[in-house]
């Protein structure tokens, strides 16, 4: 898509790295692969049939469990339903500093799925986390590790 592209773009201008790969995230759910997607609405589909094909990172925090999942998804799930905030959209496109300091509303998409590990206890922070951020992180901190990275298959 164009604004995935546009994403990469700027994030490729604020990344320490000067790279970009990702421009979207999402929250796994559940074994089936259901996920949580800030999309044109808060709202959960099939990351097999949404994203086949396609280039995907999966992470998982070392220290999830089952019960911080939930006490995280508890505190975040009423942001389903919900349109897009697209005012951050515009934060991060505009002035990516101040998106840490104007943090109303659910976040973008790799800020929901950073404030479920806020909200689960495992980070110590949410606001400004960008989709590169979040690769970065999945890639290259200790406590985060890589469970795929590759075309995602059809199921």
């Amino acid at each position: 898509m164009l604004l995935g592209k546009i994403i990469n773009q700027v994030q490729k201008i604020i990344s320490v790295d000067g790279q970009s790969k990702y421009s979207h995230s999402g929250l796994i759910t559940d074994s089936s692969g259901i996920t949580f997607e800030a999309l044109w609405t808060n709202r959960k589909q099939n990351l097999f049939k949404a994203y086949e094909g396609k280039q995907i990172l999966i992470g998982r925090h070392k220290g999830m469990t089952p019960q911080l999942f939930a006490q995280g998804w508890a505190l975040i799930s009423h942001h389903e339903g919900k349109w897009y905030a697209g005012h951050r959209l515009l934060f991060f496109l505009v002035c990516p500093p101040l998106v840490k300091f104007f943090n109303l509303g659910p976040g973008v998409c790799s800020e929901l799925t950073a404030k479920h590990w806020y909200r689960a206890g495992l980070i110590d922070f949410w606001s400004g986390v960008y989709p590169d951020f979040l690769a970065d992180m999945i890639l290259h901190w200790k406590d985060i590790q890589v469970i795929y990275e590759g075309i995602c298959p059809a199921r």
